[in-house]
């Protein structure tokens, strides 16, 4: 791609971005709404999941960063931080965050677009993990719960459900006879080729690289648990933190296995955690109040700090 095509892609790009915000923020966003959210918690643990934020911002930044760094040599942390701040911005006015892959290329203009995108799957795939290993988890004992299991079909539920999540990711991710066999069956079904090639891209990953994402992306997973447990706590007035967290991986959970198509993630987050709390015995406003808080602080937020970076720049 030279030069002119690609600054005219990226001017294309800005537009789209810049105008898709706008009509985003005009249409979805209403400031009283969120005033009167906001109005209605507990200030001191309201404050401390906006306090996280700049964590989770961060977090995103590291894991990108180390990426960059491994595969690009890029380390330019202005250019990173531009990258998250447009990635951010791009996502959250089109469905699954779709337009994230696309908008971090805009700050990194020495890779190729499609090496940008191919990169930010394996970013948002190894938090899935810790999201789909722990949530589900944890969604198993919120079954032994609601359908009285017992105590010993729950261990071995959340065996069995561990193995069926782990064991095909070791396969695919690591070398040996068997593995390339099965890579080599799976990819001759058409619709597992491209995840199979997206995947593959980890397996290129040093061991040491692959902890250090690993270990932060576990930090990063438990940061906004953390934010939606004391967004909970706020709302309900009740400061029970195990259980607000535990509540929190089962909204993010069912975020992940009911893929959003609504813009910006909104309506699965609130719809789930709306059923949980009131599962729990809880008013349903607590539930919604603290999924739409918890898209405010950490997407909404930063999306318009991502727009401003995008006008100054231009």
């Amino acid at each position: 791609m030279n030069n002119i095509t690609r600054k005219r892609i990226e001017i294309a790009a800005k537009l789209i971005i810049g105008l898709g915000i706008i009509i985003f923020l005009v249409v979805y966003v209403d400031p009283k709404k969120i005033a009167e959210t906001f109005a209605k918690a507990d200030y001191i643990l309201l404050s401390l999941a906006v306090i996280l934020l700049p964590f989770n911002l961060f977090f995103q930044f590291t894991k990108w960063k180390i990426l960059l760094k491994r595969y690009f040599n890029i380390e330019d942390d202005r250019s990173i931080w531009l990258s998250i701040f447009y990635g951010i911005s791009g996502g959250i006015f089109t469905p699954m965050k779709s337009g994230e892959y696309l908008a971090r290329a805009l700050s990194l203009k020495e890779v190729k677009v499609i090496d940008i995108v191919i990169a930010t799957a394996v970013d948002k795939f190894i938090p899935i993990f810790f999201v789909v290993t722990i949530g589900g988890s944890f969604f198993i004992i919120f079954l032994k719960e609601l359908l009285s299991f017992s105590t010993t079909v729950t261990i071995l539920l959340i065996v069995v459900y561990l193995v069926v999540v782990i064991v095909p990711l070791m396969l695919l991710l690591f070398d040996s006879d068997i593995s390339n066999k099965l890579r080599a069956k799976l990819k001759s079904i058409k619709f597992l080729t491209k995840l199979i090639e997206k995947i593959s891209f980890i397996r290129s990953i040093d061991k040491k690289t692959l902890i250090q994402l690993i270990g932060v992306s576990l930090v990063y997973h438990l940061t906004f648990t953390t934010q939606m447990a004391f967004l909970l706590s706020a709302f309900s007035g009740d400061f029970e933190f195990m259980k607000f967290f535990f509540v929190a991986n089962l909204i993010i959970f069912t975020q992940i296995v009911i893929p959003p198509i609504a813009l910006g993630e909104l309506g699965v987050r609130e719809g789930a955690a709306v059923y949980y709390l009131q599962s729990m015995g809880y008013s349903s406003a607590v539930g919604f109040n603290a999924a739409f808080s918890l898209f405010t602080i950490n997407l909404l937020i930063p999306s318009i700090v991502g727009l401003l970076l995008l006008f100054r720049r231009n």
